[in-house]
């Protein structure tokens, strides 16, 4: 009888031990995968990036060699000067951009040196006005994001070109980063939100949706003579600040 009884009064301690264990194992569970999701999910995105800048190297090479065939065709004397920034064109985006972020000068330095190589293109005074305003050593930037909307600024532009027909402004201002890409319209029948293959501004939009959720914007304008694109960056020295404490403390 005595056994009984002590049988029916351990039993809420026995369910309430097969319950608590339940509700363990299914925390665990639980936070199981939620971690594999969270998991796929970044490589998923990894996985994306990596898809859209390899994109860009066949475009903006494809786009390069023509216009070195050109000079090589007509026997300018600039070829083997174009051949060479093309050289350090291309030592960047293989080696250099492999990194997630690279200092916001050297990002800057890339694209004047495409500009450089475009120049040959034109005889006249550069038709470029670049300006850089505030300190670009203390801002990171994703490489090779810009590349596609300086393209833009001269495939959409006409043919011939005034001296600093094109702007480009790039400024630092705390941690805000603006840049802003400004063309004449060459063909006001283009259609300047596309490029073949897809590749363009979608591949810019859909990189600053992975890597700057919540922290970008991206104005276009078009009147019937002037096309400008202006990028917000926001917040991009705190980021990389915690991705630095985040390597230090692993």
């Amino acid at each position: 009888m005595d056994l009984l009884v002590y049988y029916v009064d351990s039993m809420p301690i026995v369910f309430a031990f097969i319950i608590v264990s339940s509700l363990v194992v299914i925390l665990q569970n639980l936070i199981l995968n939620t971690l594999k999701k969270e998991q796929l999910e970044k490589q998923a995105i990894n996985t994306e990036l990596v898809y859209l800048k390899s994109q860009i190297n066949p475009h903006f090479l494809f786009n390069t060699l023509n216009n070195i065939h050109t000079l090589v065709y007509t026997q300018d004397p600039a070829a083997p000067e174009a051949m060479m920034r093309l050289s350090s064109l291309m030592r960047y985006m293989i080696y250099e951009s492999n990194a997630s972020a690279v200092p916001l000068s050297i990002e800057i330095n890339y694209l004047q040196d495409y500009i450089s190589l475009q120049q040959f293109r034109y005889k006249s005074t550069p038709v470029v006005n670049f300006q850089v305003e505030g300190n670009t050593e203390t801002c990171h930037i994703a490489p090779l994001l810009f590349i596609h909307l300086l393209e833009n600024t001269y495939k959409h532009s006409p043919p011939r070109l005034k001296p600093g027909a094109i702007k480009v402004r790039v400024a630092i201002e705390e941690n805000l980063l603006v840049v802003t890409f400004q063309n004449p319209i060459g063909n006001k029948r283009a259609n300047l939100l596309e490029e073949p293959g897809g590749i363009g501004l979608a591949n810019v939009q859909k990189r600053l949706q992975l890597l700057y959720p919540n922290q970008h914007s991206l104005d276009i304008n078009k009147t019937d003579e002037v096309f400008t694109v202006e990028l917000k960056i926001t917040n991009l020295q705190t980021q990389v600040n915690e991705k630095e404490a985040h390597l230090l403390y692993y």
